[in-house]
């Protein structure tokens, strides 16, 4: 009852004791020792006697700062936006980041873009009230406006007001707030926010060594201290000799700035340069005194007495190194004074809201996994200490390692989708991981990285462990230099060859091609392998110490290769995916289990981004016709109940089917009559076709997802040949080979379709139809009763003729169902007929 013993004793106040009171209230929200908790009381009730009583006469930009140092973002809003009302250009970026951090970036854009558009306007008024007249009616004009001036919105709140880099930074545009910076730095190499602002935008991109490389050459200017700084001093010398005459902190910059650089050190292993970024944050500014270790001077560790001192940076980053060294017992002292230090902004946020403070859960949780990594090395290094114990009394540091890593990866499954979460969990994993462990996790880190537009990170999360397990981006072992003798890779041929290949592609089975090989054509897509194909496998495998690495290595490039893609550098990738397509096609013809998946990918991905070097509309030359058809080919024959290889295959012998009908639709013969008459598919169409609907039928009966959009497009993609094409008798021969496979609740999604066509007039397509919903009929009765009772209404003969026939298959099997949902249709009509309504139309009939 803190707040209505409050409000019931505010009245009761005089004004001079209420303006007292008001004082010591602001006294204590500015005060650097008051705890959080007391701090959040005091604002909980500012807001009390603002929403039920009366408003304290406290400034409200006071109440702001103090709801964001509770990191009460939700009151600080609150706050801003009256202070916006008032002075709208001293808050714009407090608005952007308290709008970021309740997750509604929506709203930090709108305040961007409102301030933008604020500024434009006001920039035509000025050049519309260009001379001194003009100007001076105007200002006369703002001051006799209510709101004008310092409240209201008026011009005067906008004074001096520009866009400004730490907007866009705040918004999470790194890359346009790194450009205005860098622009910043030009004109004035010794702008520390300008150094500050392009170290935290490269940090955030995942430039680590961007952020050293700046640091090392304006170290001068960044460890000068505030007095330095007011008076525009500028030092100068190497980054070794400031290092070596800055002892400690010097002001707010240098602290951020070493904050900085100890993030980057850590993520590129550069351990010499965090112990040193490390020691100053320990050391604090002068006349600080941090103790984080026992025994330290005076030997008493952590106390009470100094739980306030603590850096949380330094605690962290002293841990990080003396989990690196091995000092167990330190490294766990550091911990627990990460925690104390990190204690007061976890509790202050947990009153908000869990989503608000799940960043710091995050950090908790790594602190966790540190102590984590503690145990098992103790447990790895007593193991190792005994060897004359028995078996049965040993611990597997194997099993341990594996329960630690399924630990970890079901804990990192219920993380929030996040780069900047991943990243930050991963970088306390790699203190124990090698670069074969948590694959899928690293794999994963660089998908987000690269949807958030973190290409730098995406491409070190990669190259990271590839360059730990010693591999040549340009070597063998990604298909670069490899022997000429194998024979891998592709070949060109002539025209004519071109248009065998392709016919032979799509109209024979991959086992017969493969038998082929001996003829001494040059068609088949599956290569021949022989022993030397079997030495360089074997070579590949022993460079990389087993196959399983090998394996790693191949994944990881073929991220690699798509993240170049991301990136636009298309003909680099094309290339490297081609030759790393050869490389897992041999090494799957060995170890067929491992790689079928890898394979699969490969292919399909090199054919889907062949693809798009012609966009629809526009015709695929014969040449891309056979590379497209080959790496489909190899896909569907790599792994033959793979969704997406059927899917690709189908889809690109549809589309050269479409394309041949575009070519032909024009070429019509004209007999004496005048008449058209349309020249017949060729062979090669045909076979189109047919392996067109092979695939569409393979894609839909292999489809997980059944009502997905490309599995309800393969679905219409078949019945467009069904209708278009099912008159031709290999065509025909095909579907009714292929609807066996398909399960009959597939096709309920595209009912309305089938039943549309029922009085089609071609025999062989209605034959196929009607067997079809006959079929369906049997299983899924219902879904066929209402609309075949709408058709036998229509006034269409053929329609009401064929709808009569299924509903008579019907019959045969439910019978009852048939004259019971006749019944109901028939009332149901019957009722909804007035009685007037049957008087004129009798009246009318009988007028006729």
């Amino acid at each position: 009852l803190f707040y209505a013993a409050f409000a019931s004793c505010w009245f009761e106040l005089l004004d001079q004791y209420k303006s007292n009171l008001v004082k010591s209230l602001k006294v204590a929200f500015v005060a650097p020792n008051v705890p959080p908790e007391i701090l959040q009381s005091l604002l909980n009730l500012a807001e009390f006697m603002e929403h039920d009583v009366e408003k304290l006469p406290i400034d409200i930009r006071i109440l702001a700062d103090l709801a964001i140092k509770c990191r009460a973002y939700a009151k600080a809003l609150h706050y801003k936006e009256q202070e916006y009302d008032t002075t709208p250009g001293a808050c714009i970026e407090d608005l952007i980041s308290i709008n970021k951090k309740l997750d509604l970036p929506e709203a930090a854009l709108g305040v961007l873009e409102a301030t933008q558009h604020r500024l434009g306007e006001k920039k035509d008024r000025s050049s519309f009230h260009s001379d001194d007249s003009h100007s001076a009616h105007s200002l006369n004009d703002a001051e006799e406006r209510p709101g004008a001036g310092a409240g209201g919105g008026g011009d005067n709140g906008w004074a001096g007001v520009e866009v400004k880099e730490s907007w866009l930074a705040k918004l999470g545009s790194w890359g346009d707030a790194l450009k205005l910076y860098e622009r910043r730095l030009e004109e004035n190499p010794y702008d520390v926010s300008a150094i500050l602002g392009c170290m935290h935008c490269m940090e955030a991109r995942g430039e680590c060594k961007g952020v050293l490389a700046l640091a090392n050459q304006s170290w001068g200017a960044l460890s000068m201290s505030e007095s330095e700084l007011e008076h525009g001093g500028a030092a100068s010398g190497g980054y070794f000799e400031e290092f070596a005459q800055s002892h400690c902190i010097r002001s707010r910059s240098h602290r951020k700035s070493i904050k900085f650089c100890a993030q980057a050190a850590w993520r590129l292993g550069k351990w010499e340069q965090l112990e040193k970024y490390t020691t100053l944050l320990v050391r604090g500014e002068e006349g600080e005194s941090h103790s984080i270790e026992n025994g330290g001077e005076g030997g008493h560790g952590i106390g009470a007495e100094n739980i306030p001192k603590i850096d949380f940076d330094g605690s962290f980053y002293t841990a990080i190194l003396h989990i690196h060294r091995s000092e167990w017992e330190l490294a766990a002292d550091a911990i627990n004074a990460t925690r104390m230090a990190m204690d007061s902004r976890l509790t202050a946020l947990m009153a908000e809201s869990y989503k608000r403070v799940y960043p710091s859960m995050v950090t908790a949780q790594t602190l966790s996994e540190m102590e984590e990594i503690i145990q098992f090395k103790k447990l790895e290094e007593k193991v190792k200490s005994i060897s004359n114990r028995h078996v049965a009394n040993t611990i597997d540091i194997e099993d341990e390692r594996k329960r630690l890593l399924s630990t970890w990866k079901k804990r990192l499954s219920g993380c929030r989708v996040d780069a900047e979460v991943h990243n930050s969990i991963m970088a306390v994993r790699s203190l124990v991981l090698g670069p074969t462990d948590e694959i899928e996790a690293t794999l994963s880190l660089s998908v987000l990285s690269r949807q958030s537009k973190f290409f730098k990170l995406a491409e070190k999360a990669l190259l990271d462990p590839l360059e730990a397990l010693g591999v040549d981006l340009n070597g063998p072992v990604f298909g670069f230099r490899m022997p000429a003798e194998l024979g891998l890779g592709w070949q060109q041929s002539d025209s004519l060859t071109q248009a065998v290949n392709i016919d032979r592609l799509v109209c024979r089975e991959a086992s017969f091609i493969a038998q082929q090989e001996g003829a001494g054509t040059n068609a088949s897509f599956l290569p021949s392998y022989c022993k030397p194909h079997q030495d360089f496998f074997n070579m590949l495998v022993n460079k990389a110490g087993d196959f399983k690495r090998l394996h790693i290595q191949h994944r990881l490039y073929y991220a690699y290769v798509k993240h170049l893609w991301a990136t636009r550098k298309n003909e680099e990738a094309m290339d490297r995916l081609s030759k790393l397509s050869v490389v897992v096609e041999l090494a799957a013809h060995f170890e067929k289990s491992i790689c079928d998946d890898l394979q699969v990918q490969c292919w399909v991905k090199l054919g889907n981004w062949k693809m798009l070097q012609a966009p629809p509309g526009t015709p695929i030359s014969p040449g891309e016709q056979l590379e497209i058809l080959s790496a489909y080919k190899k896909a569907t024959f790599a792994k033959d109940n793979d969704y997406k290889a059927w899917h690709s295959w189908a889809l690109i012998n549809f589309r050269l089917v479409e394309q041949s009908h575009k070519i032909t639709q024009n070429d019509y013969k004209m007999n004496v009559f005048g008449t058209k008459k349309e020249t017949p598919p060729s062979a090669s169409r045909v076979h189109h076709i047919v392996a067109a609907v092979h695939g569409f039928v393979k894609a839909i009966s292999f489809g997980v997802k059944r009502w997905t959009a490309s599995v309800q497009q393969d679905m219409l993609n078949f019945l467009t040949c069904l209708f278009k094409y099912g008159e031709l008798p290999e065509v025909s021969r095909a579907i009714n080979d292929g609807l066996d496979l398909v399960l009959n609740e597939a096709w309920l999604g595209v009912l309305p379709q089938l039943l549309a066509r029922i009085h089609v007039k071609s025999p062989r397509i209605r034959a196929i139809l009607h067997s079809l919903l006959i079929k369906l009929g049997v299983k899924h009765p219902q879904a066929l009763m209402y609309p075949l009772s709408v058709l036998l209404k229509s006034p269409v003969d053929d329609r009401r003729i064929a709808a009569q026939s299924l509903m008579d298959a019907l019959k045969a099997n439910s019978s009852e169902l048939v004259e019971e949902a006749q019944l109901v249709s028939s009332e149901l009509i019957r009722v909804a007929i007035l009685w007037l309504e049957l008087w004129h139309e009798g009246l009318e009939e009988s007028s006729r």
